[in-house]
């Protein structure tokens, strides 16, 4: 994950830690159980597919489990890198959570779904994220438009995909990479389908071809202080 959510005190803190292949570990025998902590009191924790994630008293970070390949390290099984074009529509994917947050503390709980030119760039972040965020807190998206309090503006409004409607937002980072949020209106906290109107979706916007490559899958929370538990994960038939 690139750490995309509007917390802007802590994207410089962020910005090393986040980008080192090696602040993960593979936990699951069939996905990859990755997790960045940045201090204070964080603890990550793992019991099995559906029964992992954080409970942070001071700290913040990132955790997730993975389905692909990032930065060099992989899911235990696993059918990415697949070009888009090759990706099965019949796919499934389902992510069960709750989140509790301490007063006043950020979190996103989110898939973050990365999409390349190249399979597995080793070296650097894929140039595509799309962002499916199913309930948050004292946060938002990154966009390229706020208006006069600070608040993102979302590119489109209430738009139906996977029998739901999102909020979208668009963000061009300064080297040509570009991150894609979906913002559930309805906040369920949850997720079960194939997750291909979503990709269909950057392909309309012209932000990838069918001959760029799906990388990873992945699914969890950006967070802050705060306890964070998912209750059902799995990412299968792409």
């Amino acid at each position: 994950m690139k750490f995309r959510i509007g917390w802007a005190a802590l994207l410089a803190a962020l910005a090393l830690v986040l980008t080192l292949p090696n602040s993960a570990v593979a936990a699951s025998q069939t996905y990859w159980f990755k997790h960045y902590s940045t201090g204070g009191n964080a603890s990550t924790w793992y019991a099995n597919d559906n029964s992992w994630g954080v409970n942070a008293s001071t700290g913040t970070g990132f955790v997730a489990m993975v389905n692909g390949k990032d930065w060099g390290w992989s899911s235990p099984v696993t059918t990415l890198p697949k070009k888009i074009g090759a990706v099965s529509p019949n796919n499934n994917s389902w992510f069960s959570q709750s989140a509790w947050p301490k007063s006043g503390s950020r979190y996103n709980a989110t898939y973050d779904i990365f999409i390349d030119p190249y399979p597995e760039p080793n070296n650097r972040n894929s140039k595509t994220e799309l962002m499916i965020w199913l309930n948050w807190s004292n946060t938002q998206p990154l966009a390229d438009r706020y208006d006069g309090n600070g608040n993102a503006i979302p590119t489109v409004t209430n738009v139906t995909l996977g029998g739901r409607s999102w909020d979208i937002y668009d963000y061009n980072w300064p080297n040509g990479d570009h991150t894609l949020s979906f913002l559930d209106r309805s906040r369920s906290g949850w997720w079960s389908g194939s997750l291909t109107p979503f990709f269909n979706y950057g392909l309309n916007k012209g932000l990838y071809t069918n001959d760029h490559y799906l990388n990873s899958v992945m699914a969890g929370w950006e967070f802050g202080p705060g306890d964070y538990t998912a209750h059902s994960w799995g990412a299968v038939g792409f």
